[in-house]
């Protein structure tokens, strides 16, 4: 049971993402509509990026792991590099898998561009991470709330991001089509 949510993960963050970018947008469709289109356009990649996401989530627990042995200090580094790159597989690469159709290696090389590129975004979106973590931290129900309002936060964001970028067309007119 497990195995099949760790295989679901990218998927589910593509849909999630979907429907909050629906959300935002405006735009006329029933949620399980959204979620139908997104997971036939997008499972193949979701499920790649979704898994190496995971990879990396893994990576980042093995070294939290080593703290007790080598002292926060030895790690450290290897725990921001580790968490930097989950945030950009989470928060750049899958909302582009779900954006733009792309090969995979195409969309992590852009999401990986994009959040090296774009440090103000990158930044201001961990310390909303690590801002949502502390509460979720100290308010466990918190929970069902903010992840939710982060994601609805980011794809407000991203869709302006690509807007004043050229990627894609302004919002009025997307919502035309």
């Amino acid at each position: 049971m497990s195995l099949g949510l760790v295989v679901t993960a990218g998927i589910g963050t593509v849909i999630a993402y979907e429907l909050c970018r629906r959300y935002v947008l405006d735009k006329d469709a029933t949620p399980w509509d959204v979620a139908k289109k997104a997971w036939q356009q997008s499972w193949k990649q979701a499920t790649v990026v979704g898994l190496l996401t995971v990879l990396v989530a893994m990576l980042g627990i093995l070294t939290v792991s080593y703290i007790p042995t080598l002292g926060f200090a030895n790690v450290i580094v290897p725990l921001l590099v580790t968490g930097f790159f989950l945030l950009i597989l989470l928060f750049w690469c899958l909302p582009l898998v779900a954006r733009f159709n792309n090969p995979t290696g195409r969309q992590l090389r852009n999401g990986l561009t994009l959040g090296l590129a774009t440090p103000s975004l990158t930044f201001l979106l961990t310390l909303a991470a690590l801002l949502v973590g502390f509460a979720l931290w100290n308010f466990v129900p918190a929970v069902f709330v903010l992840p939710g309002a982060i994601l609805l936060w980011w794809c407000s964001l991203l869709e302006r991001f690509f807007v004043d970028r050229g990627y894609i067309k302004p919002f009025a007119e997307e919502a035309e089509e």
